[in-house]
């Protein structure tokens, strides 16, 4: 669908509190199609704003020393002056770290505080800036925007970040029961708060509910979103994507027979760490390495005991990322819960085999850029590692199909199926309107 900027101008609220790239991405894509009228977030950084300049006058090494987090929290390609920033909701989650685990009460009340505020914010735009579509990203609007939405007409489009509650709440009840030991870290050193969950996952329920269209980045959600009763015409698939120009392969790869496993993102149960390490004890060998790319938990507890031959990395930086990743041969994920982890995509750009289960959101094909396995599964995990192990010739193979797939799901893919998505359902909306003999409710105001 080629989008005429001027048909669709200025139609399109979008929410999301926090940096997230296919958040970002998609105010991008819409920004370049005209469409953007405004961006509803948490801190946004403006680096040619007034308290930016002053902030390097007045405090330059404390600037400095923040930099990278301000980078993180800037896009270029986002016009400042439609971005809405709440800072607040950065505040109120320092707030929360600090009272979980030992005022669990105090942080339920300030995260439902948080998630309200910027509820009623999002809507407040709304009610301002009079837009024909609200783009709002998981666990937003579902109180107190998608139901304004719903009295005013304005189309509505959920873009889920995660897989259906349904799906997490039935992991949830397998690991506790089968992994017990592990369970306390579903999420890392997150606190699992049962009750705030529930109640996360009750939100979740009401988005779905009150969506116009539903964007999800599997197939593996929107197959599960059927299942669960959700309208396939209801749904779009939009895979996520890399940097490909950050991410990229090494010019040249090791000859010999050693051969690095790498895992990214947070050390947590949600994504399989158990099984990862319990097959890593089966297959490690002399050479061999496997790398864990990101936070630990503070108190290891069952996992002390199956780091032999294994390198915590740590958090890194953003910038150095990818060259930690490009230096692997073997990138391994076996999640147990997600939406569509981006790191899968920046392990296919920096040409690395993939070895996923299916609830990863991955793109991967198995036996073209990787392998995929059952969830939970350590003897088929054990396997896939033991093959791409010693089988250089696979890796090779799978590692210049992993680039050229990182390059079929690239950013710019993304914003033009974000914009059909809204763009279509817009146009859906005003048909209706034309047919009824009405104009839409609420038309763009101004230029």
């Amino acid at each position: 669908m080629d989008v005429p900027s001027w048909i669709y101008r200025d139609s399109v609220v979008v929410a999301c509190p926090d940096a997230r790239p296919p958040a970002y991405q998609a105010v991008v894509g819409l920004a370049r199609a005209g469409m953007l009228r405004r961006f509803v977030t948490s801190f946004y950084h403006d680096p040619d704003g007034l308290s930016t300049a002053m902030a390097r006058r007045l405090t330059p090494r404390l600037y400095d020393r923040c930099r990278r987090f301000l980078e993180r929290r800037h896009h270029e390609e986002i016009p400042a002056d439609r971005v809405v920033g709440v800072p607040s909701v950065d505040l109120a989650l320092k707030l929360e770290s600090r009272l979980a685990g030992s005022r669990p009460q105090l942080k339920r009340l300030a995260a439902r505080a948080r998630t309200h505020w910027f509820d009623r914010r999002t809507a407040g735009e709304l009610a301002g800036s009079r837009p024909e579509a609200l783009l709002a990203f998981s666990d937003v609007a579902s109180a107190v925007a998608l139901p304004y939405c719903r009295r005013r007409g304005i189309a509505t489009i959920l873009s889920m970040v995660h897989g259906d509650v349904r799906e997490e709440a039935r992991v949830l009840r397998d690991e506790e029961a089968h992994a017990p030991d592990f369970f306390p870290l579903y999420l890392g050193d997150a606190s699992l708060d049962r009750e705030e969950m529930d109640w996360l996952h009750a939100r979740r329920l009401r988005d779905l509910e009150q969506a116009d269209r539903i964007l999800v980045p599997s197939e593996h959600i929107a197959a599960t979103l059927e299942r669960e009763g959700i309208a396939r015409d209801r749904i779009r698939v939009i895979p996520y994507a890399a940097d490909c120009r950050r991410f990229h392969p090494l010019t040249q790869r090791r000859s010999d027979d050693s051969c690095t496993f790498l895992f990214a993102g947070g050390v947590s149960q949600r994504k399989g760490i158990k099984y990862l390490l319990e097959a890593w004890a089966k297959v490690r060998r002399p050479g061999w390495r496997l790398q864990l790319l990101g936070p630990m938990p503070r108190r290891l507890g069952p996992i002390q005991g199956l780091m032999e031959g294994v390198e915590p990395l740590g958090r890194v930086g953003h910038p150095e990322v990818p060259s930690h990743m490009a230096a692997a041969d073997v990138f391994v994920f076996p999640s147990l819960f997600e939406g569509s982890a981006v790191v899968t995509y920046e392990a296919l750009a920096c040409g690395l085999p993939s070895i996923v289960t299916r609830e990863a959101g991955s793109v991967v094909r198995d036996g073209v850029e990787g392998l995929i396995v059952p969830a939970r599964s350590v003897d088929a995990l054990a396997a896939a590692m033991t093959r791409l192990g010693t089988d250089a010739v696979l890796r090779a193979r799978m590692a210049a199909a992993a680039r050229g797939r990182a390059m079929d799901f690239d950013w710019p893919r993304y914003h033009v199926s974000v914009v059909e998505a809204v763009a279509g359902l817009v146009e859906a909306r005003r048909a209706e309107a034309r047919a009824g003999g009405a104009s839409p409710i609420l038309a763009p105001a101004g230029g």
